[in-house]
């Protein structure tokens, strides 16, 4: 297997690997600010969750998408697909501390096959008076992860970094954590995705909670696709109708409203109110995220969603309790709002209603430039891209000298 493990010269190209399409992007220009090739691979609804077609379509459109774009170079790095990650909080004792592998694959549940596993140490804890490590593992079966890198170097691509969803849906917002008293800053991440729900909970670039939560726009799609007695396409002409009224903006007279904007939520007076976090050293909304999302209730609709909302928001509110019960004194002061389904502003202010955290509409690449022939993608530079998080946030490895998952 060839693998480039030494220092790179440049940035790589980033894969994401997502249900609905898999985006690439790379970056470079000067001081490394600039968006120099983007492009995306839509999955055909018909592959729904079959590996095997997934990965032949890829291999298929792949050539082409590097042939035609204007990305540079060899090198790759990969985010495997999220609904093929398994996610695991664990706690291990003194005595499977020592041997923390073996202690993880015995730990595992419902996984086929081999695994490929990295932990994240979390924090100290006692249960029943014995001191125990929480961690969050993060498995891939090996045999996915395999058919992907033979792919990848079938094409001539070297590969310098495979990766897990909910380390790079953190990583894409580095630049809000910087300092060192951002530690103290527990920010929630939620990444409404077409196959599902990402969640991560940092301090602030330290991932200690991650969770993988089934319910995501594809699942919409096929409650609406059997009441209605229609395609998946149909029924997600019909999902992406919904809409909410704006809420009413509050401006003072100083305020004023930033052309290009994500159409979520341009509220300042509504961050305030909420407790929603500006950009400390210009008192401005802090780059890579577009404004409040505000709360209300799901729209009036003919079809009956409220099983798949009341799932998902309960699961979110469950990680929210873990998250207190792990660290009782750290509260979460934001969450913030990501991936291709964010765009529904009614879904997050449904979400931001029941868990009553202040919401933002997250853009990561916003503070990025991009070159008018960086990408074919019609309007893709003008607009919020808040499904290309996971692409920025291998970004931010593009650097890394080990292969990780």
């Amino acid at each position: 297997m060839r693998l480039q493990l030494g220092r790179p010269t440049g940035r790589p190209i980033a894969i994401d690997l997502g249900f609905s399409a898999t985006r690439l992007l790379q970056r470079g220009g000067s001081e490394d600010r600039n968006i120099i090739a983007a492009d995306e691979i839509p999955v055909p609804d018909e592959y729904g969750e079959d590996p095997v077609r997934r990965l032949a379509h890829l291999a298929d459109e792949l050539p082409r998408v590097l042939r035609e774009g204007a990305f540079r170079g060899k090198r790759v790095m990969l985010a495997m697909p999220a609904c093929a990650t398994t996610i695991q909080h664990m706690q291990l004792d003194a005595s499977e501390i020592r041997n923390p592998d073996l202690a993880i694959q015995t730990k595992l549940h419902s996984c086929e096959g081999e695994q490929m596993a990295r932990w994240i140490d979390v924090t100290d804890i006692h249960r029943n008076g014995k001191p125990q490590s929480e961690i969050i593992c993060l498995a891939i079966s090996r045999d996915l992860v395999m058919q992907h890198v033979e792919m990848l170097h079938a094409l001539k691509l070297d590969i310098v970094g495979v990766h897990t969803q909910p380390i790079m849906l953190a990583a894409s917002f580095n630049h809000l954590n910087r300092r060192a008293n951002d530690n103290e800053q527990a920010t929630l991440y939620v990444d409404l995705g077409y196959g599902g729900t990402t969640i991560a909970i940092t301090h602030g670039m330290q991932v200690v909670f991650a969770r993988r939560v089934p319910v995501g726009g594809w699942h919409f799609d096929r409650s609406i696709s059997r009441s209605l007695n229609c395609d998946l396409a149909a029924a997600r002409a019909h999902r992406l109708a919904l809409t909410t009224p704006e809420p009413s903006k509050v401006r003072t007279g100083d305020e004023k409203s930033e052309p290009g904007s994500s159409g979520v939520a341009m509220l300042d007076a509504a961050i305030r109110q909420a407790g929603g976090h500006r950009e400390r050293r210009s008192g401005q909304q802090p780059s890579g995220t577009s404004g409040a999302v505000a709360a209300a209730s799901m729209p009036p609709s003919s079809i009956d969603l409220s099983e798949l909302l009341e799932t998902l928001v309960d699961e979110i509110s469950l990680c929210i309790r873990y998250h207190k019960g792990l660290f009782p004194q750290a509260s979460i002061g934001r969450s913030i709002f990501v991936g291709g389904e964010s765009r529904q502003s009614w879904l997050c202010r449904h979400i931001v209603q029941a868990i009553k955290l202040p919401g933002q509409a997250g853009d990561p690449l916003s503070r990025l430039h991009t070159g008018d022939d960086a990408t074919g993608l019609i309007g893709w530079a003008n607009r919020p891209r808040p499904e290309w998080s996971i692409c920025a946030g291998l970004l931010e490895h593009g650097s890394n000298r080990k292969v990780k998952v």
